[in-house]
């Protein structure tokens, strides 16, 4: 099992006796490049994760603006104007926007994938029997639990045999994350061509890293650490959106964009996000949490999941975009 999955069960796994603080982070999921959090006071403002109750905080600049060139692979953003080509871009998201719904073409794998996710999450209150033979239906997903429930944390407290002892060890928010990341990593899959099939690669290993950032501070925030989880991890089904509705309206883009239109993209995208997360009834905080992001978007949200995952976001970008 990877070890970010192993990370967020072991945070888990910790239950209410000890909050996760954000000057002591976890162990690295990437030894070979480490989540560098310093101290409060000392370099980075994502040092120190947002207050219970505060107000929310604009996410700094510099990361919203490099997000969209670092998914493309492209330098950072000019300091030009919007160009006409950028203007029609956000005509054409305008337009996906005033829809009532996201239409499926636009994210198909979603229409199965969401669904067979809910459907296993809301199993996970079953006798662990019903849970095991649930899970042994996916081969897959069988695999990961084995794998994490034999991986180092877990090893200590003797071998693993069989499913039921797998689902018994790694508890039930690992169980969860589990279902999460196997069952919705297709949804990133690339489509051909065009500026999604170029960001899609990336937009998963930034989806991963929003997750585990976004669980790492929702304790401290007062947030449901599984919500803040899914948060994270589909927040970014907005980019896959937002980049396939350019590309099915012929836009082409100078690469670098314009600094204007990276940082109007992130508010256009996170509403993306809440027009197609409304519908997924996974839970009922992650379903505020979108229709939030559909009403207000991000300048004007009032729930209090914001800033926990702009604060996420900062870190994500610390660590995909550092040298």
């Amino acid at each position: 099992m990877s070890r970010i999955v192993s990370w967020l069960s072991r945070l888990w796994s910790r239950g209410s006796s000890a909050a996760t603080k954000a000057d002591d982070p976890p162990s690295p999921p990437h030894p070979a490049r480490p989540i560098v959090i310093p101290p409060p006071g000392q370099g980075s403002r994502a040092a120190t994760p947002p207050e219970t109750g505060a107000a929310p905080e604009s996410p700094a600049q510099s990361e919203t603006r490099l997000l969209l060139p670092w998914l493309l692979g492209c330098p950072a953003p000019t300091d030009a104007p919007i160009t006409p080509a950028e203007q029609q871009a956000f005509n054409a998201l305008d337009e996906t926007l005033a829809l009532s719904e996201l239409p499926e073409t636009l994210l198909p794998r979603a229409a199965a994938l969401i669904p067979q996710m809910i459907a296993l999450v809301r199993q996970t209150d079953l006798p662990t029997p019903a849970i095991a033979k649930q899970v042994s239906r996916d081969a897959q997903l069988a695999a990961e639990l084995m794998r994490l429930a034999s991986s180092p944390y877990y090893r200590a407290q003797g071998d693993v045999t069989n499913m039921e002892q797998a689902i018994n060890l790694i508890g039930l928010q690992g169980l969860q994350t589990v279902i999460a990341r196997v069952l919705l990593k297709p949804i990133y899959q690339a489509s051909p061509g065009g500026l999604s099939a170029l960001a899609a690669p990336r937009l998963w290993e930034y989806s991963e890293a929003l997750s585990r950032h976004a669980a790492s501070l929702a304790e401290p925030a007062d947030q449901p650490v599984f919500d803040a989880y899914l948060a994270g991890l589909l927040h970014g089904t907005g980019w896959t959106v937002a980049l396939r509705v350019l590309d099915r309206a012929g836009i082409v883009l100078d690469l670098p964009p314009s600094e204007p239109f990276a940082l109007r993209m992130a508010e256009s995208v996170h509403r993306l996000f809440g027009l197609a997360a409304q519908r997924w009834e996974i839970t009922l905080g992650f379903v505020a949490f979108a229709q939030d992001a559909r009403r207000n978007g991000i300048a004007a949200s009032t729930h209090p999941m914001m800033p926990v995952l702009q604060w996420a976001q900062q870190r994500s970008m610390d660590e995909l975009a550092s040298p």
